[in-house]
């Protein structure tokens, strides 16, 4: 935990947003604020953890897949598999930036339900596929409609909460992942007990229920997800007030949607954008191992494809219960970046299991299921990307920038998996060990330069709030003047971590 000095930024428990607001503007209450945050809740977070459970899915499907016959059924040989599953994350990759133009010109909630109509669609052609061309084709399509995830579900929580609620709001839905991996064992245990055939066998019936599914959730989201606050119509006058009011006070929200080409400048030139982006590479690359193979890992323990998908389902458990724990844990005071070290310990020591234990299964088992804590710091890394970045341009674009590094750490990944090395796949599990032990080097990088910033911002920020008490700024003014500027812009800005 980090100490505190007359110079250290007051924490995200300090600020008076909700009592300060009530002050200025006269709208609610502390207990009515509660209220409209639990309000909230039920009609924003559910939508987004649909959203991203169903993303997830669909790409840990080709986990499954692999372990009920894809590779036999479609006739693919030697990193043909590897070469398939990395063009998912190519699409992805190359799709971030035109997806963060669309999100700029377009309703939020709409590109984002496009997408998963789209995305849902493809996932139904997959079970059509029969030979390598083809199921890479339809992967890479997936992974440009795919690109939106992260950067829309970023803005939208950015909307709605301030930068404490927000944090545990990110977890949720990121705790898609989790349920992901539990209900993609079930589905392909189910999906294992049909057809047999070549044409039409488990593996395609499970993408056709999937693929399905996807069309239901794009209808929610186009039907009932308000672009913004000011567009929800189960808000009344004086809560919309409020959510902005305790917005501005708290340096939180997505700014005013205009697009300022000085805004992608300071993307490409902020040292904080490149250094998430790198953390966000280290975290992904076994993250993105585990997503594509860990049930082919531990098929190759002996254990049939029904078990085996069995058997991968704890993992998601661990994900659930690591992204909970250190998403909460905001909620008192823990740091974020001491939260991404933390998990990274699990994380190596799964590894090491994984990649040098010579002993029963059960300690292979428990290293595959402990590698999973590495999931759950992804959701803090965008925690940090909603709340350390101000104006709505540059927020898409380094929302951008970090899926893209999600996406070239996908691209990395499966490549370390040489066929070659089959079962054992060391190459691998040693990318795993090493990247780790970078990412925590990384995270306390992140604090340091979050700290130096602080230093020279905390006391305008402080004076500002002063302003505010006494009356002589309006809390509109101060909406006003954040909403023109970029945290670097903003001198008064206040980084957490």
């Amino acid at each position: 935990m980090d100490t505190k000095d007359e110079k250290s930024p007051p924490s995200d428990t300090e600020q008076p947003v909700s009592k300060t607001a009530s002050t200025q503007m006269g709208t609610l209450s502390a207990v009515e604020d509660a209220a409209l945050t639990r309000k909230i809740d039920r009609r924003i977070v559910p939508l987004m953890f649909a959203a991203y459970f169903f993303q997830f899915l669909d790409k840990v499907l080709i986990n499954y897949a692999n372990i009920m016959g894809l590779q036999k059924d479609l006739g693919l040989h030697g990193q043909q598999f590897s070469w398939m599953a990395t063009a998912f994350f190519i699409g992805y990759t190359v799709s971030e930036f035109p997806q963060a133009w669309l999100l700029q010109r377009f309703n939020v909630a709409t590109v984002l339900g496009v997408n998963i109509l789209l995305w849902g669609v493809t996932i139904c052609c997959t079970a059509a596929t029969t030979n390598f061309a083809g199921v890479t084709a339809v992967r890479t399509l997936l992974g440009c409609f795919e690109a939106v995830i992260t950067p829309a579900l970023i803005l939208i929580t950015s909307q709605w909460y301030t930068k404490r609620e927000s944090t545990p709001r990110y977890g949720i839905w990121y705790c898609g992942l989790g349920a992901g991996q539990i209900v993609g064992g079930l589905i392909s245990f189910a999906a294992q007990h049909g057809s047999k055939t070549a044409s039409f066998g488990g593996w395609r019936i499970m993408f056709v229920a999937v693929g399905a599914s996807n069309l239901l959730v794009a209808a929610l989201i186009l039907l009932f997800l308000p672009e913004a606050p000011d567009a929800a119509s189960w808000l009344t006058p004086a809560e919309k007030v409020h959510i902005h009011a305790r917005l501005a006070l708290d340096q939180a929200g997505a700014g005013r949607k205009v697009f300022r080409r000085e805004a992608i400048m300071e993307t490409l030139c902020d040292a904080h954008v490149w250094v998430l982006f790198v953390l966000t590479v280290l975290i992904v690359i076994p993250s993105g191992v585990v997503t594509t193979f860990s049930a082919t890992l531990i098929a190759g323990f002996g254990y049939d494809p029904k078990t085996a998908a069995l058997l991968n389902m704890p993992s998601g458990v661990v994900s659930i219960l690591a992204t909970l724990g250190c998403t909460y844990a905001i909620l008192v005071d823990f740091p974020r970046w001491l939260g991404i070290v933390a998990l990274m310990v699990p994380t190596l020591l799964g590894a090491g299991l994984m990649s040098f234990y010579r002993g029963s299964q059960g300690g292979v088992l428990a290293g595959i299921y402990l590698i999973n804590f590495v999931v759950a710091p992804l959701a803090l890394v965008f925690a940090l990307v909603g709340s350390n970045v101000q104006g709505y341009t540059k927020k898409i674009a380094v929302n951008a920038v970090v899926a893209i590094g999600f996406g070239v750490a996908n691209i990395i990944g499966p490549q370390t998996f040489l066929s070659r090395e089959a079962p054992t796949y060391i190459s691998a599990k040693i990318t795993i060990f090493a990247v780790n032990g970078a990412a925590m080097v990384m995270a306390v990088v992140l604090r340091l330069l979050y700290g130096w910033r602080n230093r020279q911002s905390v006391r305008a920020r402080e004076a500002e709030l002063e302003a505010v008490r006494t009356g002589q700024m309006t809390v509109e003014a101060l909406e006003d003047q954040e909403a023109e500027e970029t945290d670097r812009q903003n001198r008064a800005f206040v980084y957490v971590y």
